[in-house]
This record gives structure tokens, sequence and C-alpha cells, in this order.
């Protein structure tokens, strides 16, 4: 184990909602963890399957159930975890994703030595998996073709949103530890239907946090298709609103990152390419794409590609047929 200066309760902060099928993997990977001053609290969202029996069934006496009567999204759900939580510390933990069994530990250590640990917000790698990882030991036989991200953790000067939109910077939910005082302070915002994660981390800043990485992959997060994921939802719109209520206290540049990574897809899928050819330009300018990016990307909004490759399609049928 490595060397702490004490050992205080950790809450994980589970939400979950019409996972039964899953949550045992995911608080399985909780309950091995090699630090064992753990309190797990599933937060039920209203669930209209059977994760209740799952949950209860599992009979660590470590696992604390809330159920929410109605279905209030997953920020929520996280919220009623933050203000229930009797630990010193808090990790949040997604009802499809799994920890590496040393990630409490090793986080907990990292938070100690700071001059301020009730300022650190700890987050560490993640590999994404679009095969389904049910325990650790997968990642290992996987390894050659599962990608830890990020590559990189944020400056010390650096802008949580610049780091995020403009240098390939990712801190996902999962891997989060900190103070439960800095998540009260800070909690999620209920009413997004998308973003929690970095508006939360964008609020986290605003309140002095100090974002220190662990370059090891120490969650995996299990990529499926479900329709209820929030990446699922597909209107720019949304997106588009959240940036823009950051407006004042972000750069246009990490603005344009954002737009350049979250919006443009979307806008390409609703043929918005006016306002796609605005934001792959304005990517240009604040030099977050080369060139030759610039030009790909201009010659996919309006079709050309397709174009060539219809031509070149035709032009080959009319040679066979002579």
């Amino acid at each position: 184990m490595n060397e702490l200066l004490e050992e205080p309760l950790v809450s994980a902060i589970v939400p979950t909602y019409n996972r039964a099928d899953l949550i045992s993997y995911t608080l399985d990977s909780a309950i091995k963890q090699s630090y064992k001053n753990l309190e797990i609290i599933v937060i039920d969202d209203g669930s209209v399957d059977n994760t209740e029996e799952v949950v209860k069934a599992i009979g660590d006496p470590r696992i604390r159930y809330i159920r929410h009567p109605s279905n209030r999204g997953g920020s929520a759900a996280r919220n009623t975890g933050i203000e229930g939580a009797r630990g010193k510390y808090i990790a949040f933990l997604d009802s499809d994703d799994l920890w590496a069994p040393e990630k409490i530990e090793l986080q907990l250590a990292l938070i100690q030595k700071h001059p301020h640990p009730d300022k650190v917000v700890s987050y560490t790698q993640r590999v994404v998996s679009f095969t389904r990882i049910t325990n650790y030991t997968q990642l290992a036989i996987n390894s050659e073709s599962l990608q830890a991200v990020p590559e990189k953790g944020k400056g010390e000067a650096e802008a949580i949103a610049e780091y995020l939109f403009c240098s390939d910077g990712e801190i996902q939910t999962s891997t989060l530890m900190m103070h439960r005082s800095l998540g009260l302070a800070t909690r999620f915002n209920p009413g997004l239907k998308k973003h929690q994660d970095w508006d939360f981390c964008f609020r986290l800043e605003a309140n002095g946090a100090i974002f220190t990485f662990i370059k090891k992959p120490l969650v995996i997060w299990n990529a499926d298709s479900r329709k209820d994921r929030v990446s699922q939802i597909s209107d720019y719109r949304i997106s588009e609103s959240w940036i823009r209520e950051y407006q004042t206290s972000i750069s246009h540049r990490a603005t344009t990152g954002f737009m350049l990574k979250q919006v443009l897809p979307l806008l390409l899928k609703s043929e918005k390419k006016l306002y796609a050819e605005k934001v792959i330009l304005d990517a240009l300018r604040h030099r977050l794409i080369s060139l030759d990016n610039f030009i790909k990307l201009t010659l996919w909004t309006w079709g050309i590609r397709n174009i060539r490759k219809k031509l070149k399609l035709l032009l080959k049928n009319k040679l066979k047929v002579s």
C-alpha cells in the first residue's frame, strides 16, 4: 500500500438509472479497491428495472442505497450523493464504468501530499472500450487495442477550458476525486442535459480547485450505444447554448475549440453548412486546425468529396459499357 498520512473515509458516489444488467460489475470494481475505508453510495435515479434488487443482493455492508422516487438526471443524483456522503473525500463512479483496484489509494496518496489537500481535484487517464469490459483483468488482455487518454494533464497556469478544448485534454467524471467540502461548494448543475462533467470542472476551477493528473489508466469507460446516454443527444443548440453561458469567462479560442469538437459534427448532421463553415474558419483563425485540415473539412461540409466519388464511379461505369 502507498504511504498514507491517514486513512479517512472516502465516499464513492455511484448514480444509476436502469442499469441492473451492468451495475454489479461497476460496484465490484469499487468493492475490490485496495483502499478499504470506503462507503459506496448508490443513488438510484428512479429506475424501473430491478436495480434495487441487484444492488441489495451484493451484501457488502459498505454499500448504501438511496432511491429517487422519479428520474431527475445524473447531475441531481450525484448531488444527492455529495450531500449524503459521510467521507472526508468523495469520488464519482458512473454505473457502467470500472475502477482499477488501486485508483482510490493512488489518488488519496497524491492528495495528502499536496500543501492544500482540500483544494485538490485529482483525475486520471481512462481507456475507452467499445467492446464491453466487465473487470480490469480484461484490460490487460485488450491493452493493444485500447488507448489511454488524455496524454497529458492540465498545465499549472493553463485554464481548464483551454486544456479541454484546445490541448486535447480530457477529464471524465469517473476519474475525479476531491475533498467533500469542495464538492459541496460546487455541486453539479441539475438543469443541464449535456456537458455536466465539463460544467462541473469549470465551476470547480472558479472555486479555486487545483487539478492534479495521474498518468495511469485507472478508469474504464464502456462506450456502449444506449439511447439514453447524454452523448447521444444530437441537438447542436443544446451544446451551443451551454458554451455561450461561459463566453465572458473563457477565451474565444476555447469557445471555438469546443464548437469545433462538439458542435461542428452536429451541424454537419443537421445540414447547417454555412454555420459549419463559420466554425471551421474560426478554428483556422485561432490555429486550432491546419490549412490542410481546413480545406478537407470545407470539402466535407459542402459534399465535394461525395461529388468527386460519384463522378469517378460514373466514369468507371461508362468505361465498362464502352
